[in-house]
Parts: C-alpha cells; structure tokens; sequence
C-alpha cells in the first residue's frame, strides 16, 4: 500500500455519513485495518454533526495511510464543549456517549487538538495487524502543526497532499 493523504468536505448534515462511510471505504481498500478505520471516522463525523457548530455547517474528513498506519481526522467548527472520553458504568442504558470509547478502543492513538473556535479528533490505526511498527506520530501530516498545511484554504483537493479520485454517489 502505498502512502496516501485526502481531504474532503462535507455538509453538517447526519445524512452526509453515508458519503463519509464511502468516502472512507474507497481511500482504505488496502488496509487490513478498514473496517475500524471506517467506524472511527463515521462516528467522529457523528460527533462533529451532533456536538459543534458544524452542524448545518460544514466539517473535513482528513484521511491518511501508509503501509503500517492509517490516520483519519475530522475537523470541526468547534463548539461550547469538549469531546470527553466517559467510563462506561455497567448498567448505564443511555443512548449516547459512548462513541469516543469505541473509537478508542478501535484505534492504537487517539487525540483531540483546537478549542472552541475549532477542533481536530484524529486516530491512528495500525494497517499491519500490530501497533509495533506504527509510522512516528511527528512523521504523519495531521497532527500539531502539519494541521495547518493539511486542513489549509486551498482548494479539494489540497496540492499539498496525493488525491485520488472519489465519487460520493
């Protein structure tokens, strides 16, 4: 698998999940870790849609891979709270607040970088089927200050990053 880095943007619209789940599916066929991947960022889309001032705005789906590690990110309008990873209490038969638990248990890191003007939730995963080889967290595109080179104005795509073609219907 070759390495590989695009970004897309969406409406904050829940129905736009689909179109992420897609969108995700195409750009990670190699990677052993696709499934995961695919829940990860799907339900971090969710949270952006449901939680920050991107709904009915607009949110960024970053996707990165390379032969041992994929990253996908979501960029977010921020919002008045911030994402909270909660202990899951048995018994507890709430409908929410478990998806950053999932994402976590899904993923081999997990961070959350901004504040209330906007944030970035990104997760690595190892494409490997082990966490020992995972690409240096300082060697990938998304986090810390490659953000800003990443999620830049420019147009979609970035000509910062190696696109591929992707079609949402």
């Amino acid at each position: 698998m070759n390495s590989m880095a695009w970004r897309c943007d969406f409406p904050g619209e829940r129905v736009q999940l689909r179109t992420v789940r897609r969108f995700a599916a195409a750009l990670l066929m190699d990677c052993p870790a696709r499934d995961d991947a695919i829940s990860c960022v799907v339900e971090l889309a969710s949270n952006a849609i449901l939680h920050t001032k991107s709904a009915g705005g607009v949110f960024t789906v970053g996707i990165w891979s390379s032969r041992t590690t994929a990253r996908i990110a979501v960029k977010d309008a921020g919002g008045s709270s911030k994402p909270i990873l909660r202990a899951c209490r048995g018994g507890d038969m709430s409908e929410g607040g478990r998806g950053l638990g999932i994402v976590a248990a899904l993923c081999t890191r997990l961070s959350v970088m901004g504040d209330e003007t906007g944030r970035v939730v990104w997760a690595d995963l190892a494409c490997d089927g082990g966490a020992g080889d995972l690409v240096p967290r300082d060697e990938m595109p998304l986090p810390e200050l490659a953000c800003d080179c990443f999620w830049g104005s420019q147009a979609w795509p970035s000509p910062a990053v190696t696109s591929a073609v992707f079609s949402g219907t």
